[in-house]
């Protein structure tokens, strides 16, 4: 048995009919250098030699009796594969719109919790002959980071064969019984508290300390979820419904931007988004916004390379995406500013992150803040407004035999406050977009999409006129 961290559980504890916590990763494969040609039937023996290269995909979860202590990992003794992986058609002509459409179709389901948490939908008939692969993972398995471990499992490891020559055997041990989950749970208490309380303490008096500080100095303040100072239209209560859309662009566009102007690729994206926010806002309501917008950034708090496990290593700071300011590289200096600020913030205040506080509380207490939070439509949790997150993702390209992996899009789930996620992930030398909302705050994810692309494009035109202009 292996037990859940605190991010973990409260990945499930948000579970809910409308806030299902399963999240978005898409495969595009290019079969064409394979000799053989697509083969549905080779690619799940594949999933059947390989799955055992990433051990959490054939787990299950338990609850801790009277919820004593959070829910444990256990290897699922009834283990299916053929439930796990489906095989679906896209609609004609087959293009990204029609595979987002399917794609909303498919997600709005809740994974089954009885069963490992993840569901995979080989997805044929996509232009130009390639095929989609939707894993659909739960966020308890891993953060956005986490998967990266999973893909490179997967992908990269003996990649010159379709199939891995050398699957390893399989003896799942029986579930645990009732009282040895009670037990063990009670016996596991003493040491989560010690390995969590210390840090908890010091990442708190720290935050306290340099909110002082920047007060007496002047200096802008990191912003909280729910302050009534910022405009928060994507902070409402979810529906079962949502829309997604994706979009790749060549990487090196969005890096030379940030270069010529002195910029992170971060400051770039959260720029685009903040202008793509502000076209929406001005297209609905008829006036621009004249005050920013709180959002939510996820933060690793392990690097990839330190993990040990399969889980949630991260936690989140919140930042002003400044849809108040119309010039593209005012804005864009100005969004620098306040994600400058959520990074020393964040730095301060690390070791009192969502994971380690939620370490320190019993299951009953984030389940019920969960209820009240459902209720207002979100403030009492982290998850405000606008979720926003750029991955750097792999940098060399993954096959599997002779299948590419030609495109790699990611994205976690929106939440009851947070009705609206942006997230970008570079793969190779392209930045690919997802977009994922709740239809009623955002009708269709493609209109945010195309104002990105046309905020970034004005962006870049702002760029090369002061660089003639100098």
């Amino acid at each position: 048995m292996e037990r859940m961290s605190g991010g973990d559980a409260l990945m499930l504890y948000l579970d809910r009919a409308e806030a299902y916590n399963h999240t978005i990763k898409l495969q595009i494969i290019d079969p064409t250098d394979d000799a053989e040609g697509w083969s549905w039937k080779r690619f799940k023996q594949a999933w059947a030699t390989r799955v055992g290269l990433v051990p959490r995909l054939r787990q299950r979860y338990l609850r801790v009796p009277l919820g004593i202590n959070h829910p444990v990992w256990v290897d699922d003794p009834e283990f299916d594969l053929d439930y796990h992986l489906r095989r679906v058609g896209c609609p004609a002509p087959g293009s990204r719109i029609e595979l987002c459409e399917l794609i909303c179709e498919l997600y709005s389901h809740p994974l089954d919790h009885s069963r490992p948490l993840w569901q995979v939908w080989v997805i044929e008939g996509l232009e130009g002959g390639r095929v989609g692969v939707l894993l659909l993972i739960h966020h308890a398995l891993t953060d956005g980071i986490g998967i990266l471990r999973m893909l490179n499992n997967f992908w990269g490891t003996r990649p010159e064969s379709v199939e891995h020559p050398e699957p390893a055997e399989w003896h799942p041990a029986p579930l645990p019984s009732r009282w040895r989950l009670f037990f063990d749970g009670i016996r596991d208490l003493p040491g989560v508290i010690a390995a969590n309380l210390p840090g908890a303490v010091r990442g708190s008096r720290a935050g306290r300390r340099i909110v002082k500080e920047w007060r007496r100095e002047g200096r802008p303040l990191p912003p909280s979820p729910g302050d009534p100072r910022f405009p928060a239209p994507y902070a409402a209560r979810l529906s079962p419904h949502r829309t997604f859309a994706v979009r790749s662009f060549q990487l090196a566009r969005i890096r030379d931007l940030g270069k010529s102007l002195g910029v992170t690729i971060n400051d770039v994206f959260l720029a685009t988004v903040s202008g793509a926010i502000r076209t929406l806002t001005e297209e609905r309501t008829g006036a621009a916004p004249d005050v920013p917008m709180i959002a939510t950034v996820p933060f690793a708090l392990v690097p990839l390379a330190e993990r040990t496990r399969d889980g949630n290593f991260s936690t989140t700071d919140h930042a002003l995406l400044r849809t108040d300011v119309a010039d593209p590289v005012e804005r864009l200096q100005a969004c620098k500013t306040s994600a400058d600020t959520m990074k020393a913030h964040f730095e301060a205040t690390r070791e009192a992150n969502v994971s380690a506080i939620l370490n320190l509380l019993p299951p009953l207490v984030p389940k019920v803040v969960d209820r009240i939070n459902e209720m207002k439509g979100g403030g009492l949790l982290p998850f405000w407004n606008v979720v926003v997150s750029n991955v750097p993702g792999p940098r060399a390209p993954l096959r599997l035999g002779q299948l590419k992996l030609v495109e790699w899009y990611s994205i976690g789930q929106v939440a009851h406050g947070a009705s609206l996620n942006v997230t970008a992930w570079s793969y190779v030398d392209q930045f690919n977009l997802s977009v994922l909302a709740d239809p009623k705050v955002l009708d269709d994810a493609w209109r945010f999409v195309d104002r990105f692309e046309s905020c970034l494009a004005e962006l870049e035109a702002a760029a090369q006129a002061g660089a003639r202009a100098a």
